[in-house]
């Protein structure tokens, strides 16, 4: 054996540049596959946001106008209902009410809205703090000169149609983003999403535009509706707040057995 350098096999040299180029030209094709890819899913999904309306028939001011109508016929044409009311109130993450309190709610459109008390119990406190103002809150709402100014539409709201549809359950929906024109404890700032079919409130969620003594610190708001006699009625609310004075508080409020009377016209054909 010689003492001297040994010379690499020409052979084994040009075998490795050959790997070494078909590994970059299938990492290549790789990438350009990667991207070819990434953006077909970004069409995909942009050209889905666009046709969902397309889809529909309707363009997005069609949605907010038919969704307007649709909240606008059930304060004209309901003229009046009976609905059964729960409140609860729970303190730092417990599951342990607090205090309670149930109602029948009895609405006349000529009149506005009355209690009568089933049953109460729990702190005195809470009972004064929280479920009190919140009754008389929708009293006030339900009145006959302020429901108009608090209505879920053009009038009182900068609305904008998301361009994706949403679904919430089994139902089909549009989602809005949804603005106070002004500052007020019964308007809020955050979203709602209508049935795409009917153009009715399945939820609104959102913190008031304007903080509450009671609420204080801007609550997260949550109503889920279905579908009565052709109207969107609240059947749970949800009332998340945080306040130096109560520490972490939520109220909740379930509506049951409503018996809508009058006449309640379905208020989508």
């Amino acid at each position: 054996m010689s003492g001297g350098a040994i010379e690499p096999d020409r052979s084994e040299i040009d075998s490795v540049k050959l790997r070494n180029r078909s590994i970059r030209g299938r990492l290549k094709g790789e990438n350009t596959l990667m991207t070819l890819i990434r953006l077909t899913v970004m069409s995909t999904l942009l050209v889905s946001c666009m046709v969902n309306y397309g889809a529909m028939g309707q363009s997005k001011d069609a949605v907010i106008s038919k969704t307007e109508a649709a909240i606008r016929a059930r304060f004209a044409n309901i003229q009046g209902y009976t609905v059964t009311e729960h409140y609860a109130v729970y303190r730092n993450g417990s599951t342990r009410p607090s205090a309670e309190k149930t109602v029948l709610a009895t609405y006349e459109k000529i009149k506005g809205i009355e209690y009568t008390t089933i049953s109460q119990s729990g702190s005195s406190i809470f009972q004064n703090r929280v479920i009190e103002p919140s009754l008389a809150s929708e009293k006030q709402i339900y009145g006959l000169t302020i429901h108009g100014e608090v209505m879920l539409t053009t009038d009182n709201y900068e609305i904008l149609v998301e361009p994706a549809r949403n679904s919430i359950g089994i139902q089909d929906c549009v989602v809005l983003d949804v603005k106070a024109r002004r500052s007020s404890v019964y308007l809020i700032n955050g979203r709602a999403w209508v049935d795409a079919k009917t153009y009715l409130l399945v939820r609104v969620q959102g913190t008031q535009s304007k903080s509450s003594s009671l609420w204080a610190g801007t609550p997260l708001i949550t109503r889920d509706f279905t579908n009565v006699n052709g109207f969107a009625m609240v059947t749970h609310e949800k009332i998340e707040a945080h306040n130096f004075l109560l520490g972490q508080t939520v109220e909740e409020i379930e509506y049951k057995n409503y018996k809508v009377v009058g006449d309640a016209k379905p208020a989508v054909p």
